[in-house]
């Protein structure tokens, strides 16, 4: 005879905390792809610089 148990998952509860730096986290990275694609027009929209363009637009954001 098999006999197999089976426990029960707890749920992890989440603190008010983590629950609002979503949506923080949300608006850094838009205003970072909104600035990036201001950075992709700005050179004329020539493709291959993607990372470029993120990377500093993500410090350009991030040192405000």
């Amino acid at each position: 005879m098999i006999v197999s148990t089976v426990k029960k998952q707890s749920k992890v509860k989440t603190s008010p905390a983590s629950k609002s730096a979503a949506p923080v986290i949300s608006a850094s990275q838009d205003r970072i792809r909104q600035r990036a694609f201001h950075l992709y027009e700005s050179r004329g929209s020539e493709p291959g610089y993607d990372m470029q363009d993120w990377l500093h637009a993500e410090q350009q954001i991030l040192e405000r």
